[in-house]
């Protein structure tokens, strides 16, 4: 008899509880139905809810910890390619965003909940597998292939759209950020 690798390291349980993770769970779900307005929130709480409404287009489970796991993940890598001088610097981003343990993951996952990197890449794997994929056209904009590509891959093009579509204020004193494979 296989026993079932979720249940046993109890992925399943953390992944079913993001409000004990993350509090944009709740802060996320007040903004929707109007209770907190955007005008209420600080920079990073406006990248998470941008970053948020995208998975949820895309079909990401609100219901999942990997869900919101991911949302930082996506936000990180927002403000690394906003920070990014050099071509030397993209690369960096890429390569760390491709190691599942290097530096940029570690720093998400034990240093802000305190979670293990194989519990923490699980939990992210599971909603990005159980995503139902439903607005195509975002897909397409963001240009995501829903047959070859990783959430690793993904993360970096939903970083870049986020930025590319950033009202152009904020845009204007940015570089635009292209990472291509």
């Amino acid at each position: 008899m296989q026993k079932n690798l979720q249940t046993d390291t109890g992925i399943d349980l953390v992944n079913s509880q993001p409000l004990s993770y993350d509090y944009m769970a709740s802060k996320y779900k007040d903004y929707k139905e109007g209770i907190v307005p955007i005008e209420k929130l600080n920079e990073k709480e406006k990248k998470e809810v941008e970053t948020l409404k995208i998975l949820e287009k895309l079909g990401y489970s609100l219901t999942e910890t990997g869900t919101y796991f991911y949302k930082d993940v996506i936000v990180k890598a927002i403000e690394q390619l906003q920070e990014a001088t050099l071509e030397e610097n993209y690369r960096e981003l890429i390569i760390a965003i491709n190691n599942d343990y290097s530096q940029f993951y570690f720093d998400i996952a034990r240093n802000n909940y305190d979670v293990g990197l194989k519990t923490f890449h699980s939990c992210i794997n599971i909603s990005f597998q159980t995503t139902s994929r439903v607005n195509k056209e975002l897909q397409r904009k963001i240009g995501l292939d829903e047959y070859n590509m990783n959430y690793k891959q993904e993360a970096l093009l939903i970083a870049n759209h986020i930025i590319e579509n950033q009202p152009r204020k904020e845009k204007e004193s940015m570089k635009k950020k292209v990472i291509s494979y």
